[in-house]
């Protein structure tokens, strides 16, 4: 019978696997539930433990570049459809709060909703869609590929002592993390809707 711990070692430490990270951080803005987050938490923090800095470099920059592709896609549809920005119009939450900060301040925009579920695809469809010029786009998407891309590479960097490069330990501990992460961002968020005045209309 195969040892799990060894099958998903092979997979963190296989030569693809960066550009299937590449790929998956690519398409998780449309669809979310891929699970770009932990597999990168988990290859970092596995890396991390046998010392490969070369690698836990590659990682960051597929995330990096991953991020930017799947941003470029999602501008691209946002400008075509109204369909992909429909969670976006409405009156609260997420979608309202870039509506009204995306032409004043887009970095801040596009950096504050990346690290919120479903952020990615709210923002940066939204982006397209109220035609934001390229050249305030670029450097916007630009820093919210660097700040996401730093932060969870991160996380697995501090995973990686506590697991100790055990491949199924990095796996279940970037899960967990992946789960806190969204849960307290979503927390966040539910807290500032909380706080935030109730205007008479």
């Amino acid at each position: 019978m195969t040892d799990p711990s060894a099958l998903i070692g092979y997979l963190l430490q296989s030569p693809w696997l960066v550009p299937l990270l590449a790929v998956a951080v690519m398409c998780d803005g449309p669809l979310p539930f891929l699970p770009s987050e932990p597999v990168l938490f988990s290859a970092t923090a596995a890396a991390l433990a046998e010392g490969d800095r070369w690698r836990i470099a590659a990682l960051f920059g597929a995330a990096v570049v991953g991020s930017l592709l799947g941003d470029a896609v999602l501008y691209g549809a946002g400008r075509s459809s109204n369909s992909v920005v429909r969670g976006a119009r409405r009156g609260d939450g997420t979608g309202a709060w870039v509506r009204r900060h995306l032409h004043r301040r887009p970095v801040a925009a596009l950096v504050a909703t990346r690290l919120l579920p479903g952020g990615r695809l709210a923002s940066v469809s939204a982006a397209g869609r109220v035609r934001l010029p390229l050249r305030a786009f670029l450097p916007a998407t630009v820093a919210s590929a660097l700040v996401w891309s730093t932060w969870m590479t991160g996380i697995g960097v501090l995973v990686g002592p506590i697991t100790h490069g055990d491949p199924l330990m990095s796996v279940l501990a970037g899960v967990v993390l992946a789960a806190l992460v969204a849960s307290a961002a979503a927390a966040a968020r539910a807290l500032l809707r909380l706080r935030r005045p109730v205007v008479a209309v």
